[in-house]
């Protein structure tokens, strides 16, 4: 059975009506800085608009400085957010461009297009301010201008990615070979200098703090260590397709997505953009950090890989159902978050309720009243807190990516470590959350507990707030 024109046209309009309602949603979620990441891109931004660069070097510049210039007209989450959903929307465009470059067909490039923008995870990207939308962006960009031979612009573009996400390197190892194995070397030549005068000087800072490589297994992590990592980061990157249609991973999808991608590679190869994905799994794989995420900025490529095989098929309606499936899931998998948003925002994976962000406000506000503005907070999420209360804020802890999401048994931090932070920083009131949605949360909180017991801290009355959202204050600094 073959659809007619128009009831094509039907169904492709009525899916992106319903994705576009989706995002509607999600944007108007008034949280905004809860996923601890898209904080520091927050408090990174603010003090670069206020002329103030923050110390850290976990995260390149480039989207912080976007961010700033949006903070110089608004911080109101609605305002904010457009930033990443104007990304998402220049990255999804650019990627059909590409995708009919590299030989698809138009109903075929919409199909990725629109899987992408429907992924759980992707709409989680495009309404928070995470920096994998602009990396897809400009990544997709350099790809077309590697394709067109016009290396001064995809050498750019490519040096902009990495100053985006580190994982950018990957990008530029692929444009090298590939120029290269075509035999462009003057384009080569062109390509590597402008790529890495634009990047060196990040690099070389980070390198030279120390902690933008220290989740990297190749500078740190014993033998046995690193081969834990390499498997549990394996099965991630072979689950990851569906994982980020559908927000879920199970055993069977493991297999069944490693057989699909194996005999799509058998059957056909292509130079670009398959080359980039190789590389970019291979640097995800090395990452102390669950690859999901990253590999969320790559979705699409992945998506052609299995596309340009299973386009051929010649049961129709076997691909046709295939279609439908693969179309629907990922907005099933977004509806079940929308109860969700309105008190917490859309969160990536789970779609839990980590914290409540009314009653974050709450807490917030009784920060604001019931402590001195020269007051140093503890909390998990101190980017988050040092942004809505104006107080200074630290971690406290330092998680180690290996004990956090590799090792049995995770000793993220002590009572000991803990109380030696709070002297050192000269900490004042200690803030717990649920953070449900973190791995470290719940040893966080044990430590806390501890603390408490041990009367080194007392809790401060906040009346309205559930049992679970604390100020704490310290009381004194020794056992």
């Amino acid at each position: 059975m073959v659809l007619e024109r128009g009831a094509q046209r039907v169904i492709i309009t009525s899916y992106f009506a319903v994705l576009g309602l989706i995002y509607v949603i999600a944007w108007l979620s008034p949280a905004l800085g809860m996923y601890r990441d898209d904080g520091v891109y927050l408090l990174t931004a603010r003090a670069l608009a206020s002329g103030h660069a923050l110390p850290q070097t976990k995260f390149p510049p480039l989207w912080p400085a976007i961010l700033a210039l949006f903070t110089l007209i608004s911080a109101q989450p609605q305002w904010l957010k457009i930033a990443p959903l104007l990304s998402t929307a220049g990255w999804l465009l650019l990627t059909r461009r590409l995708l009919l470059r590299m030989g698809a067909t138009a109903n075929g490039a919409l199909l990725m297009v629109a899987l992408t923008a429907a992924s759980p995870t992707i709409l989680f990207f495009a309404t928070n301010l995470m920096a994998e939308p602009l990396f897809g962006l400009l990544a997709t960009a350099c790809l077309l201008m590697l394709l067109d031979d016009r290396a001064v612009a995809a050498g750019v573009l490519a040096g902009l990615a990495t100053l985006t996400l580190s994982a950018g390197a990957a990008l530029i190892a692929a444009c090298i070979l590939t120029l290269a194995i075509r035999r462009r070397f003057r384009s080569g030549l062109i390509f590597t200098a402008i790529a890495v005068v634009i990047t060196a000087p990040w690099f070389g800072w980070s390198l030279a703090d120390g902690n933008h490589f220290s989740t990297n297994i190749l500078t740190s992590l014993a033998a046995n260590e690193k081969l834990v990592v390499l498997f549990r980061n394996s099965i991630s990157i072979v689950s990851a397709p569906y994982d980020l249609l559908s927000g879920f991973n199970n055993t069977l999808a493991i297999v069944a997505t490693s057989l699909v991608f194996g005999w799509s590679l058998i059957m056909r190869r292509q130079l670009v953009p398959d080359l980039f994905a190789a590389f970019f799994c291979l640097m995800v794989l090395g990452r102390a950090e669950p690859p999901h995420r990253l590999l969320g900025a790559i979705l699409p490529l992945l998506l052609w890989i299995v596309w340009r095989v299973f386009q051929n098929m010649q049961r129709r309606e076997a691909l046709a159902a295939a279609v439908l499936v693969a179309a629907l899931l990922p907005l099933w998998a977004d509806a079940t978050r929308i109860p969700a948003t309105r008190t917490a925002g859309f969160f990536e994976a789970s779609g839990q309720v980590s914290n409540n962000w009314s009653e974050m406000q709450k807490l917030f506000a009784a920060i604001r009243s019931d402590t001195p503005p020269d007051a140093v907070l503890l909390a998990n999420l101190d980017p988050v807190f040092s942004f809505y209360t104006g107080r200074k804020t630290v971690r406290g802890f330092s998680p180690n990516g290996y004990a956090l999401y590799y090792a049995q048994t995770p000793t993220l931090v002590t009572p000991d470590q803990l109380l030696t932070a709070i002297r050192q920083a000269d900490v004042s009131f200690v803030i717990e959350t649920p953070d449900r949605d973190y791995a470290e949360a719940p040893l966080f909180h044990r430590t806390v507990d501890a603390l408490e017991r041990g009367g080194i801290l007392e809790p401060v009355s906040t009346p309205g707030l559930p049992a679970d959202y604390r100020l704490l204050r310290v009381t004194r600094t020794s056992f």
